[in-house]
């Protein structure tokens, strides 16, 4: 009982002090102002947001609402509701009625590979006292990660903060809301010459770059599809691709002996499978074709050189002993 009559009798005179500074002409004591100014009541604030879609990666420009709740209070001792209106709004806040708290939401460094807002990043509120407990006030953070976003943890750095009304500060502080975009699969292939002329038994070297495009490490590994009559290689038999890097196979063959005739050619297919690296289950992948020919350089005897040499040899042998006879 005695500690309420103290708490009253404080309140009392901090009221008193108030009076005295809003009513300048009833003061005569400088010091009194003075201490008038200084007393002030303070501003308090959180953020709380439901987690629940932040769980998974985030879909790639796919948007999800993320609700945020912004709770708010003050200092403002209750014995200030006891006070008739107007003036206790006027001793509080300078106007006959009680202004409006308007608390800012604010994005901090926010990336170009995500469209991130919030649905009211101004939210209005009544001003509690302590009676009155701590307001809620709720708004929605929208976040859609482009194809650009890196598929690693990331952050959205969150700023909040709440004007000064008269004699109650200001408030801000910053909070930190954690996602991941998923991973998507993306690579681009050039071939150095696609298409070649050559002989029979030859060897053909095709340069094929792969570069990721996408979000992640990505493992690339190529399959060769053709036919089995042909010696074909590719190497190495995979690569593990940064974002925005790129490495480079190289396709190689040996032409058949017997690979000489108009018209003929052979065409390859080479099939890149690519993953996300380290290997995650569930995770995404794709794979992508290219296709590689290989033209013959006109009519030959393949695999009969030799024989065609005896036999043109023989054919001059028989010419020239002819010849003799006829002399």
């Amino acid at each position: 009982m005695m500690i309420q009559h103290l708490k009253t009798v404080k309140a009392t005179i901090i009221i008193g002090i108030l009076l005295i500074s809003f009513i300048p002409f009833l003061v005569t004591d400088n010091s009194t102002t003075s201490a008038a100014k200084m007393i002030t009541f303070h501003s308090y604030m959180d953020l709380q947001y439901n987690d629940t879609v932040l769980n998974k990666p985030l879909e790639i420009d796919v948007a999800v609402s993320i609700p945020v709740t912004v709770i708010f209070w003050t200092d403002i001792p209750t014995i200030f509701k006891k006070i008739p209106f107007p003036f206790n709004n006027l001793i509080l806040f300078g106007t006959p009625v009680g202004p409006m708290a308007k608390i800012h939401m604010e994005l901090l460094q926010q990336p170009e590979w995500a469209n991130i807002y919030f649905s009211s990043p101004d939210l209005i509120s009544d001003i509690p006292f302590e009676v009155d407990g701590k307001k809620s006030i709720q708004t929605n953070l929208i976040i859609s990660p482009k194809v650009e976003a890196p598929a690693e943890s990331q952050r959205i750095s969150i700023k909040v903060s709440v004007e000064e009304l008269k004699r109650l500060g200001s408030y801000t502080f910053q909070k930190d809301i954690p996602f991941t975009p998923s991973f998507i699969p993306t690579i681009s292939i050039e071939i150095d010459n696609p298409i070649r002329t050559v002989g029979p038994h030859s060897a053909v070297s095709f340069k094929i770059t792969v570069k990721n495009m996408g979000n992640k490490i990505t493992r690339v590994t190529p399959h060769i599809v053709g036919d089995d009559k042909w010696t074909t290689t590719i190497n190495p038999p995979n690569y593990e691709i940064n974002p925005n890097s790129e490495s480079t196979f190289v396709f190689s063959l040996i032409t058949p002996y017997d690979f000489g005739w108009h018209n003929e050619y052979g065409r390859f297919e080479v099939n890149f499978f690519y993953e996300v690296y380290p290997y995650r289950s569930n995770s995404p992948s794709d794979n992508e074709s290219i296709y590689l020919v290989i033209n013959n350089n006109g009519f030959s005897l393949p695999g009969f050189e030799f024989s065609a040499v005896i036999i043109a040899f023989l054919v001059v042998l028989v010419i020239l002993q002819k010849r003799r006879n006829r002399n």
